[in-house]
């Protein structure tokens, strides 16, 4: 008797936390429970995630960005949102992660995660040359422009991605205290100031 007791105490144990779990390296995903409406996740570590909860037009509707000190805890209520497919983005300087959640008679569903790893370009300056670099990562075409210290568009040029992007511009004629590059590629946008 006293084993068909704990045996059935961890049958229902296992039952009521069923759901899903993933880790991703910098957090992880859970739903709370398969007959509750609700997502909680993990952050590993001290680090800026930003979450945001799309509808299935691709509208917004909710965003916030957490700046954890440390490891914590976040679990969002979703028992005001009606039966639906949305997408759960968690995004941290490294890496974008997207669920998809779909509601229905009360469950929550999510998906296994569609995880990608971001490419930070990398601008130098070296005497009168500035050097941007994608590494190997950049996919597709690449949108580079450099504004002057007015906003002033003084260069935009797009090239097709390589294994190596690797681009040199000399600034030694340039006659200005600072250039704003802005750099688009694989739906990513960086911005970043060069002083002279």
């Amino acid at each position: 008797m006293k084993n068909f007791l704990k045996i059935s105490l961890i049958a229902v144990l296992l039952f009521n936390s069923a759901g899903l779990y993933a880790n991703e390296g910098d957090f992880s995903f859970k739903v709370k429970s398969v007959n509750e409406k609700s997502i909680g996740f993990f952050i590993n570590e001290a680090q800026v995630v930003e979450v945001s909860l799309y509808g299935a037009n691709n509208e917004v509707l909710y965003k916030q960005k957490i700046k954890a000190k440390s490891a914590s805890n976040r679990i969002y209520d979703l028992n005001s949102f009606p039966n639906g497919n949305y997408t759960f983005k968690l995004e941290t300087s490294s890496t974008v992660a997207e669920y998809q959640v779909v509601i229905k008679d009360g469950e929550t569903v999510v998906s296994d995660p569609v995880v990608v790893e971001k490419v930070i370009p990398l601008l130098t300056k070296e005497n009168d040359i500035v050097t941007l670099n994608l590494g190997n990562g950049a996919k597709g075409p690449i949108v580079v422009q450099i504004y002057n210290g007015n906003s002033e568009l003084v260069y935009d040029k797009t090239f097709e991605g390589a294994d190596q992007f690797v681009k040199r511009f000399n600034v030694a004629k340039v006659d200005v205290n600072e250039l704003n590059f802005v750099i688009k590629f694989d739906n990513q946008e960086f911005t970043q100031m060069v002083e002279m």
